[in-house]
Parts: C-alpha cells; sequence; structure tokens
C-alpha cells in the first residue's frame, strides 16, 4: 500500500520539479530517509501529541539545502500525516531518475576482492551490453563463485564454482 501512496507522490514530484532540481530534492530525501533508521526519530515523528505542523518543523529542520518546492512537499507530507513514507519515495524516486538518466546501479558478490579495473571493465561491459551507464560496487561474500545483480533492470549474473563442480561430476559419471 505504501508503495502504491509513493508512486504517487513521485509521479506529482516529477511533473513539477525540473531535472537540475531532481538531484537536490533526492539529496534532501536521502538526508531525511537516513534519519528514520533512528528509532527515536521515528518516535518522534509518530507522536500523537506533537502537531502536525511542529513535526514539519522538525523534519526541516534535519535539511541544509532546501527550498520551497521541497518544504512544501514536507509540509503536504504533514497534513496528510505521511510523513513516515519519506523512505518508500525515496526509494522510488531512485527508481525513477535511473529510468531518466538511464543509469543503474548493481552489486557484485564474490568470495574474493575485485580490483577497481576489474570492476571498471564490468561496467563497460555491461553498459554496452544493456546500452545504459551501469555502476558497480563490489563487496565480499561466502557465495562461491561471482555474482552480478543488476536488481532496477531485474538481472543477475552469476558463475559458481560449486555448480561447475557438480555438473562436471555428472558429466564424467555420464561419459563412463
Amino acid at each position: 500500500m505504501n508503495e502504491v501512496v509513493a508512486k504517487k507522490y513521485v509521479k506529482a514530484i516529477l511533473s513539477d520539479v525540473k531535472s537540475n532540481e531532481l538531484n537536490a530534492f533526492v539529496e534532501n530525501l536521502s538526508e531525511l530517509a537516513a534519519a528514520f533508521a533512528s528509532d527515536k526519530f521515528k518516535s518522534i515523528i509518530s507522536l500523537p501529541t506533537l502537531k502536525a505542523s511542529q513535526k514539519v518543523e522538525f523534519v526541516l529542520s534535519l535539511v541544509k539545502n532546501q527550498d520551497i518546492k521541497f518544504a512544501n512537499f514536507i509540509k503536504l507530507l504533514g497534513a496528510n500525516k505521511r510523513l513516515e513514507l519519506i523512505p518508500a519515495i525515496l526509494d522510488e524516486m531512485k527508481i525513477e531518475q535511473s529510468l531518466l538518466e538511464n543509469t543503474y546501479r548493481g552489486e557484485v558478490v564474490g568470495n574474493f576482492d575485485l580490483s577497481a579495473e576489474q570492476l571498471k571493465a564490468l561496467e563497460e561491459n555491461f553498459s554496452k551490453k544493456f546500452n545504459s551507464k551501469i555502476k558497480l560496487d563490489g563487496s565480499k561474500s561466502d557465495y562461491n563463485g561471482v555474482k552480478v545483480e543488476l536488481d532496477d533492470l531485474g538481472v543477475e549474473v552469476n558463475f559458481s564454482i560449486d555448480r561447475l563442480k557438480s555438473q562436471m561430476s555428472e558429466y564424467i559419471l555420464k561419459a563412463i
């Protein structure tokens, strides 16, 4: 339900905000969404004894570089008692921004560290394949192989050493 409401707000924002203002809007929302990680912040926002205008003032005090459109947007959320939707709105806004800019983020997961050159080569190859700009982040995990995840595009490419071993064993047993 929250995603549906968040999408409506994002659609309204995108219809009014120019492309150069979009980055600032997303940065401001990111600052606020980071505050939602704090339980204390969430409890203040959900206090029934606090007036909506006081909640809006508190939320706006956390944003450094705000413009009139952003302040009006937060006031609208406060008036409709939907300040808790800010993280969902940010997620939807990032997805829409990626679509508009044709830029996507992904992650490379493996049981070893990738060098900057290897990440850059993967980014270039995936960018050519999907005809868009791909930015990859590398992370180390216990996955025995390599996995590239591009969630916004719905793509996952993996190479598992365990799967390769089992397929080779299967092939050898069939050959015997």
